[in-house]
């Protein structure tokens, strides 16, 4: 009796050893099993099933489409990004995460007059250089260049406030900003606003970048270390010049305050 039932068992053991392991794991739908043997005698059982008799609870875009509550949790214990869903191309890939924004920090020292301190223009895959993200738009203006500056290091992308001149009374109204008016205080890393004067009153004003500032010892300015573009020396006007916009530039206080034809009306910083 013994010998009759340890045979058949055997028999089961061997099939569950050659059984391919998949078949183990397909409960999708309704199925047909196909029993067959392969060339060397082992059996071989295949599940197939009906993708149109698949419950609605395990279609991919079911909400609580299991696979894809026990891929999240595979990640977050693992860190190892998820297989393909259904549908999804074989190479699809999980996008990484988006780094966090990091503001440029202050400069402790004096720069270099002359150096460029923006990242303005990249070389792409094919050599050709290209402006980088913050700097793209009208090239060349003084506006565009104290956005794109101003987005570069303190990650907040102006609005379109028109010519330069209207700056200051324009950001007023921006929760996301603050219009400094006392112009002794001279804050690096602000856009500061100038407005035309006298015979130049149709002129569209002009805005600059702070950069850094030396002040004496009881913190008054002495020299305002700032970069621009389209200012009174650029060789090229209304066009992107390299080598001079976002250029280091270096004036006394005196004479940032009022530039030839225009004059300082205050400076544009980040609401803390």
């Amino acid at each position: 009796m013994k010998k009759r039932f340890f045979i058949p068992m055997a028999l089961v053991m061997s099939m569950m050893v050659t059984m391919p392991a998949f078949a183990q794991h397909i409960f999708i739908g309704d199925t047909e099993t196909v029993i067959s043997c392969d060339e060397n005698g082992n059996k071989v059982i295949t599940l197939i099933f009906d993708p149109a008799k698949t419950p609605d609870y395990m279609k991919p875009d079911s909400p609580n489409y299991w696979r894809k509550a026990e891929q999240a949790q595979m990640e977050q214990n693992t860190g190892i990004a998820s297989f393909p869903q259904a549908g999804q191309a074989t190479g699809f890939a999980a996008q990484p995460e988006e780094i966090p924004f990091q503001p440029i920090p202050p400069l402790t020292e004096a720069p270099e007059v002359g150096a460029v301190l923006a990242n303005i223009q990249q070389e792409d895959e094919n050599g050709i250089m290209q402006f980088t993200e913050a700097y793209r738009g009208a090239d060349g203006q003084c506006t565009w260049y104290a956005r794109g500056r101003f987005r570069e290091v303190h990650g907040i992308t102006l609005p379109y406030m028109g010519n330069a001149k209207v700056w200051a009374d324009k950001a007023e109204v921006y929760p996301e900003i603050v219009v400094i008016r006392d112009l002794s205080e001279v804050p690096e890393q602000a856009a500061a606003v100038f407005q035309p004067t006298g015979k130049f009153k149709d002129w569209p004003g002009h805005v600059r970048f702070v950069e850094y500032v030396e002040r004496d010892r009881n913190g008054n300015p002495q020299t305002v270390y700032y970069t621009d573009a389209n200012g009174a020396d650029d060789p090229e006007k209304d066009a992107y010049t390299p080598g001079y916009d976002g250029s280091v530039k270096a004036v006394s206080y005196e004479d940032f305050l009022e530039p030839y034809g225009s004059r300082l009306v205050g400076y544009i910083l980040p609401q803390k």
